[in-house]
C-alpha cells in the first residue's frame, strides 16, 4: 500500500516526528513500504531482532529519526511493533534505515514486502554508551508502545 502524495502540513508533522498529528491531518495512518533485507543482526544479539527495510525510491518521505510505535502488515496479518528510523548512532550508522521490531512474531519474511503504518513517536533517536544500554532503552520502547496499544488502538 503506497502512501499518496500529502499535504504541506502533513509534511510539516512528519519531518518532526509528529506522525499522530500528520494521521489527523490526513484523515489515515502514515504508512511506508518495504522489502526485508539482511542487515548486521545485532538486533536479534540484543533480544530484539528487526526486519530491515528497503524502500522504495517513490517512498513520499520518512517521518523524523526516532522510534515509533507502529502497526505491521506481515503476509496479509497485522502486528504490533516499534520501528526505529535513522542512523544508529550507537554502532556508528553511515545511512537512514528503517528498522522495525514484530511484537509476538518469529518468521522467515526475508524478501516480503511489510507496511508499516505509523501511530506515535515513542523518542528522538539517541547515542548510547554501550549495546547493553541500547538493549535496555529499547526495553523502555517496547514496554511504552504496548502501554500506548493497550489504551489506543
Amino acid at each position: 500500500m503506497k502512501s499518496p502524495l500529502i499535504s504541506e502540513p502533513a509534511t510539516n508533522a512528519l519531518a518532526r516526528g509528529n506522525v499522530r498529528k500528520a494521521n489527523v491531518i490526513l484523515g489515515f495512518e502514515y504508512s511506508i513500504e518495504g522489502k526485508v533485507v539482511h542487515g548486521n543482526h545485532i538486533g536479534r544479539t540484543l533480544g530484539f531482532p528487526t526486519a530491515n527495510l528497503e524502500l522504495e525510491a517513490s517512498q513520499p518521505m520518512l517521518p523524523a529519526h526516532g522510534v515509533y510505535r507502529v502497526r505491521v502488515g506481515v503476509n496479509g496479518h497485522l502486528f504490533q511493533g516499534i520501528t526505529n528510523i535513522g542512523l544508529r548512532p550507537t554502532i556508528d550508522g553511515r545511512l537512514v534505515t528503517v528498522e522495525v521490531n514484530i511484537f509476538d512474531f518469529d518468521g522467515d519474511i526475508y524478501g516480503h514486502q511489510l507496511v508499516i503504518w505509523f501511530l506515535d513517536r515513542i523518542r528522538k533517536e539517541k547515542k548510547f554508551n554501550s549495546l547493553d544500554e541500547l538493549a535496555a532503552q529499547i526495553k523502555q520502547d517496547k514496554k511504552k508502545a504496548l502501554s500506548l496499544f493497550s489504551r489506543f488502538r
